[in-house]
């Protein structure tokens, strides 16, 4: 049998060399093997090497499924969290405040407002208890906003309150889905790199291959 009918150890990849000792220990560096059995352990290199990238790819996917399992969801419904802390007080002055600045309130503030000026001015009935210039009707209305003004301002306050809460948790939500964003970004990029390497690896081995097989060609053979 020819020379080229056997494969020498030193003259291949330090890779595939390294397989093939740890296959068959009774090897050394400078040892010879058949040109079959060494497309034997070629085809099983590269058997292990494509299991061994569906193995990490199947390992990084359930990674990265444990870690969205696991990781604490901190949005949340802020109207049901702020309406089991406000008070029979805070309630009432947003409802105040909430019919103050309404339509209705302003009709029917008018309503009562003409009605005031006609009973008195017109003396229906004979009913007359504010004459003009309206002095008490002045005074309902000063005690009316001097009671309205402050209400109102409770009202903005726990509104202010309530923006500052929605907007810690805004900031809070946005950080975490933007560190979420990266780190998902790197693993993708990892994952890709890694296969890309793969790839190439696979594909010189492949090369290596239809080269060796060329040569081992029956055009190509010479005997001794």
């Amino acid at each position: 049998m020819a020379h080229k009918d056997y494969v020498y150890l030193k003259t291949i990849d330090a890779e595939i060399r390294s397989f093939i000792l740890k296959k068959n220990e009774k090897l050394t560096v400078e040892s010879k093997i058949p040109f079959i059995t060494f497309m034997n352990y070629h085809f099983e290199y590269i058997k292990e090497k494509i299991l061994q990238d569906q193995n990490e790819t199947k390992k990084i996917n359930q990674q990265m499924l444990q870690q969205l399992n696991n990781k604490q969801i901190i949005s949340q419904n802020l109207n049901a969290t702020i309406n089991q802390k406000v008070t029979f007080g805070q309630k009432a002055a947003d409802a105040i405040a909430k019919f103050g600045g309404s339509w209705p309130f302003i009709f029917i503030f008018l309503l009562v407002l003409a009605s005031w000026i006609l009973l008195n001015s017109l003396h229906f009935f004979g009913v007359s208890f504010d004459n003009y210039p309206f002095i008490l009707l002045n005074l309902v209305l000063s005690c009316l906003a001097a009671v309205q003004a402050p209400i109102i301002m409770m009202s903005q306050n726990r509104q202010a309150a309530r923006d500052r809460i929605a907007a810690d948790h805004d900031y809070q939500t946005n950080l975490k889905a933007e560190l979420e964003i990266s780190l998902l970004h790197e693993k993708i990029d990892y994952l890709m790199s890694q296969q890309w390497q793969q790839m190439l690896e696979l594909q010189q081995l492949q090369i290596e291959l239809l080269t060796q097989l060329t040569e081992k060609s029956p055009g190509n053979k010479t005997t001794s």
